[in-house]
């Protein structure tokens, strides 16, 4: 049996019949436990911090990604109003939670062409905006919005004048779909209110 003899540094010399070699290891087992013991301990902790980070800032994306890009959140009713300024027509657009519904995608794109550009656009959700502070708005808002609106597949176009005191024009998915008729008229009605407004 060979004999095991160790070096000043730990490392243990194996001898074997014409060949001398030593095989360096260090003895630091227990070092090595609180190593991996520690980054044990860190991974669960890290993994929450981690997770927190992207929760707080996906969540509030979500909330804003809600929104189709060009609009402003119901909530920022005052502030739209200021963006209109006397000049420019206040369209809210309410559209159900079913977002799958190809109907409902055909009839906001005919909503939009008929409004056009120019004008300050807000967008709610059928389901929630009735829960909305509606109190420091104008009347006419208030009636509109104790109005029940279609939820689930379905997309409303409101038009109001500049001070919220007029809705100009109003349709829905049943006019926007396939009506072209009931389309043009609506389109119709938003265009002389923004010739008005010159």
């Amino acid at each position: 049996m060979a004999d095991l003899s160790r070096t000043a540094c730990g490392a243990a010399t194996v001898p074997k019949p014409g060949i001398d070699f030593a095989i360096p290891f260090r003895l630091e087992s227990r070092h090595t436990d609180s190593v991996s013991n520690q980054s044990k301990t860190m991974k669960p902790k890290s993994l929450a911090a981690i997770l927190f980070l992207a929760c707080s800032l996906i969540l509030p994306l979500a909330a804003k990604d809600d929104v189709p890009r060009g609009y402003q959140p119901f909530g920022e009713f005052k502030e739209a109003q200021a963006k209109a300024a006397g000049k420019k027509l206040v369209v809210l657009v309410v559209k159900g939670m079913d977002d799958a519904c190809p109907n409902c995608a055909e009839a906001m794109e005919n909503g939009e062409r008929a409004v056009g550009s120019g004008v300050v656009k807000l967008f709610a959700r059928a389901e929630s905006i009735g829960k909305e502070d509606v109190s420091e708005l104008s009347a006419v808002v208030r009636q509109r919005i104790k109005k029940a609106f279609t939820s689930g597949a379905y997309v409303t176009f409101v038009v109001f004048n500049p001070d919220l005191s007029e809705i100009v024009a109003e349709a829905g998915r049943k006019e926007l779909q396939n009506d072209k008729k009931a389309t043009a008229e609506f389109k119709k009605k938003v265009q002389a209110a923004k010739k008005a407004l010159k």
